[in-house]
């Protein structure tokens, strides 16, 4: 799919081509309805059909249902690849900021047959194969470090980090434990792990299993920095 890469995209335009994209690539695509408000104060409403239609509307859902709050350049941002969808939705807590965030419309309960994190995943990567830029032009800072999030699915969740010089991440103790088993990939840099109460290296080439509820930390002296990939996985994750 050839996406327009000049910027101040309309609205309308990239709801259409994120539609388009995920029909196109989607052998039997979510019948689902949902909305968009755009800078405070714009509404959008996106129909998807289980036969490959959609509908597009400068409207609020008519219906109990769940909305993305954000703005046109977030949207353009992952419309265009420069931010993975969850790189904009990631936060340490639930009341920290982020870019774009997810509520839903009283009197909404998700069906039990839908994957929510699946069909966004599919519906904001433009475009098959999907790819995910990940890198510090394409992150922001959570939990202390630079992070992308890759792929988040049911027992899966994984992402990229970057910790420099000054940051530590999970440095608040009560951001230090998963209640699953977690698995760390060092792809540059050296720098520190602290598992539990013992520190250990941790450098490009190494990987490290982290129990799960078994805190751990990270940070680095090393000017260039410390890299690695996070792999949680099991029940809960």
């Amino acid at each position: 799919m050839e996406i327009d890469k000049s910027a101040n995209l309309p609205v309308r335009e990239m709801l259409e081509g994120f539609c388009t994209s995920y029909i196109a690539k989607t052998p039997n695509p979510v019948d689902i309805s949902f909305g968009f408000l755009i800078n405070d104060g714009q509404w959008w409403t996106v129909s998807i059909q289980k036969e490959g239609s959609y509908t597009i509307a400068n409207c609020k859902p008519s219906e109990p249902t769940f909305y993305l709050v954000s703005t046109a350049k977030t949207l353009e941002d992952i419309y265009l690849g420069k931010m993975h969808f969850l790189t904009a939705a990631g936060r340490a807590k639930m009341n920290d900021y982020a870019p774009l965030d997810v509520r839903f419309i009283d009197g909404y309960s998700p069906p039990k047959d839908l994957d929510l994190m699946d069909f966004a995943f599919h519906f904001f990567v433009i475009g098959e194969p999907e790819k995910i830029l990940f890198g510090k032009d394409h992150a922001r800072v959570v939990h202390g470090g630079y992070a992308v999030p890759l792929v988040y699915t049911s027992g899966l969740r994984t992402a990229w980090y970057r910790v420099e010089q000054g940051m530590v991440i999970n440095e608040k103790e009560d951001d230090q434990y998963n209640p699953f088993n977690t698995l760390v990939i060092g792809t540059k840099g050296e720098g520190s792990i602290k598992l539990g109460h013992t520190e250990y290296r941790f450098a490009e080439g190494e990987a490290y299993i982290i129990p799960a509820n078994t805190a751990h930390s990270f940070w680095t002296d090393d000017e260039d920095g410390l890299e690695f990939v996070i792999i949680m996985y099991g029940e809960g994750a």
